[in-house]
């Protein structure tokens, strides 16, 4: 089986966060197929309420060297407006259509097919799997619980690869070895109700919440390591506790997404936040984090990957911390980690879709890594 028909044989499984409907299983089937030792572990939340299907496999038995590669089968909800059944994987004009086509079940699919196309030859070393079906909302019990599972079974690689979309306009052009933090911060405002046409009488929540929006907004942030994007906050979420137009809300809140590189640490940016509140009043802030920033600091791993990309199709990849957060966040504290996949210029939008030639080429691209890797 390529590349191709393997992921759409995965896109027919309707595998939304966190259903599996049967992907995680096909997975394991497809590595056992060549000998790869397969073990699916469930996970479940305290209260019962989550619960998670998880993949890790391995094949070879040497530990002189071990990669490991990374992944997520479940994928968004598909949403309206498709031109197609978004869980058919219609092949059309050179493309292959369906949800989870490039985010990540393509990446999935590539790099199975050049494990296995690789394992037809000897060689010394091991190829870890860790497949996680909650990825993209994110649980305790998707890869974090996998992971730690890996560390009491001491089967932690040295180097991992992710095969997250993460090229730009063709397979290849674009490594991410990192990405920015990111935390969310609600802010709430508390003021006092009243009629709009009586100053006097009320304390405006919405009025100041926004000026303070608009602070953050125009902040001029630091941008010392340059491996990263500067620093910026997006205002993501307005709620009031009203819905009269002649009435001034009591209460107020919003959302502030910050991504943000090494230039600040989590302690220093909650200073700031607080710091800039000084002179509002009825202000108060909650924090929560999505990950640290982080930066693959591996020459030998990015000079393997871009090599194998030169080679296998020609072009020099640029190395990037741009994009969002991946599940490396968590996989960076163990070992390398670097993101090699398909272009990601439909993810999470109808139509999802990528170029057969783009998938075919990433799965050489992977077997010319692993050749490297390994050699």
């Amino acid at each position: 089986m390529n590349a191709t028909d393997f992921c759409a044989d995965l896109i027919r499984c309707k595998s939304v966060t966190p259903n599996d409907d049967g992907a995680i299983g096909r997975i394991a089937d497809f590595l056992s197929a060549f000998g790869a030792e397969t073990e699916i572990l469930t996970f479940r939340s305290a209260d019962g309420g989550n619960v998670v299907t998880n993949l890790f496999a391995k094949y070879g038995n040497s530990e002189r060297k071990i990669l490991g590669f990374l992944g997520h089968s479940d994928v968004v909800p598909a949403g309206d407006g498709w031109e197609t059944d978004p869980f058919e994987a219609v092949r059309k004009d050179g493309f292959l259509i369906g949800r989870g086509a490039a985010d990540m079940k393509g990446g999935i699919a590539a790099f199975c097919c050049a494990a296995a196309r690789f394992a037809e030859r000897p060689f010394d070393g091991t190829v870890e799997f860790f497949i996680t079906g909650d990825e993209e909302k994110g649980s305790p019990e998707g890869i974090r619980s996998l992971i730690d599972s890996a560390v009491r079974n001491n089967r932690i690689p040295r180097d991992c690869l992710i095969g997250e979309p993460s090229s730009d306009l063709k397979t290849g052009d674009r490594i991410y070895i990192g990405h920015r933090g990111s935390m969310n911060v609600t802010v709430k405002s508390r003021g006092r109700q009243g009629h709009s046409a009586y100053p006097a009488a009320y304390k405006n929540s919405l009025s100041a919440l926004c000026k303070y929006i608009a602070k953050i907004a125009d902040f001029r942030w630091k941008h010392e390591n340059q491996q990263f994007p500067t620093t910026n906050a997006e205002a993501t979420m307005l709620f009031t506790d009203n819905y009269a137009v002649n009435v001034v809300p009591e209460l107020s809140s919003a959302n502030l997404n910050i991504r943000f590189g090494d230039d600040y640490t989590i302690d220093e940016l909650k200073e700031l936040i607080l710091r800039e509140a000084e002179g509002f009043e009825g202000l108060s802030f909650d924090f929560s984090v999505s990950g640290e920033a982080y930066c693959c600091n591996s020459e030998e791993l990015k000079t393997l990957a871009a090599a194998a990309v030169k080679e296998t199709i020609g072009v020099d990849p640029v190395f990037s911390t741009a994009g969002g957060t991946s599940d490396g966040r968590h996989m960076i504290r163990f070992c390398n980690v670097i993101e090699l996949g398909l272009p990601d210029s439909t993810i999470h939008q109808k139509n999802e879709k990528i170029k057969i030639e783009d998938l075919e080429n990433l799965e050489k691209i992977y077997l010319r890594f692993l050749e490297k890797y390994f050699a």
